[in-house]
């Protein structure tokens, strides 16, 4: 199992909202509304965004994973064996509003730490009219299947064509600073910088080495005079940066 993947199967926790913060949203404001507002205040165009959740279920075998899928039938399944983990791979496309849903039921077939597990992740490629309600949606679209509330990671990626005016470093800071934030690891690398970071606007923790973290800040940049990739994701990037 790849790292990224590793990572957001261990860290599932429940997800709340703070109700003020510093880039002008109410407290009913999704998390994307709010990375959005903060990507458009240093004028960051919004490139990809996603919705992730995850839901551990009963041990299935895999006519029972493939029986299931039949109730999902606006889905275009795919099944692949990997290893010793099968994998039902459903995905619906929305091309006018640029929005990927991919739905996994995922079980492994060994007798030890056996587990099945239901992945749903919506991929948007432009900017929404009204990130809220986006959200919402979605929300009631991950209870419907999941029967059930369930921790959603939220990621957005945004890209400066012309060179950034500040450094990565001044310009992590400056957002870091939209969210409240306090940063608790840093990775720094040539034209390369990752923050992990704290902020009070999510009441939602994962533990970090000595402290703990609700939101990641990366930053890469193409060289000298090239674009720059921002990502932004709570409580963890789920993207490929």
């Amino acid at each position: 199992m790849r790292k990224k993947e590793w990572i957001m199967a261990v860290v599932i926790f429940i997800l709340g909202l703070n109700m003020v913060n510093n880039i002008g949203a109410q407290g009913n404001d999704s998390k994307l509304e709010l990375i959005s507002s903060a990507l458009e205040k240093r004028n960051i165009e919004v490139s990809e965004w996603s919705l992730y959740s995850k839901k551990n279920i009963e041990k299935k075998s895999i006519s029972e994973v493939k029986q299931m899928t039949s109730q999902y039938r606006q889905y275009t399944w795919t099944f692949m064996k990997e290893n010793e983990v099968f994998k039902a791979v459903g995905i619906r496309n929305d091309v006018e509003k640029a929005v990927t849903e991919k739905f996994q039921i995922i079980t492994t077939l060994t007798n030890h730490h056996s587990q099945t597990y239901m992945l749903f992740e919506v991929l948007g490629t432009k900017e929404i009219d009204n990130w809220n309600a986006m959200s919402e949606a979605i929300h009631a679209q991950i209870f419907d299947i999941f029967q059930e509330d369930s921790a959603i990671f939220a990621c957005m990626m945004g890209t400066v064509s012309d060179k950034m005016k500040d450094s990565l470093i001044n310009e992590t800071d400056i957002i870091l600073g939209l969210f409240q934030a306090e940063p608790v690891e840093e990775l720094t690398e040539e034209n390369f910088l990752s923050i992990s970071a704290k902020t009070p606007l999510w009441e939602d923790f994962i533990p970090t080495n000595e402290d703990k973290m609700n939101m990641q800040i990366a930053l890469r940049t193409d060289g000298l005079g090239g674009k720059t990739t921002v990502v932004i994701g709570t409580p963890i990037i789920t993207s490929e940066y």
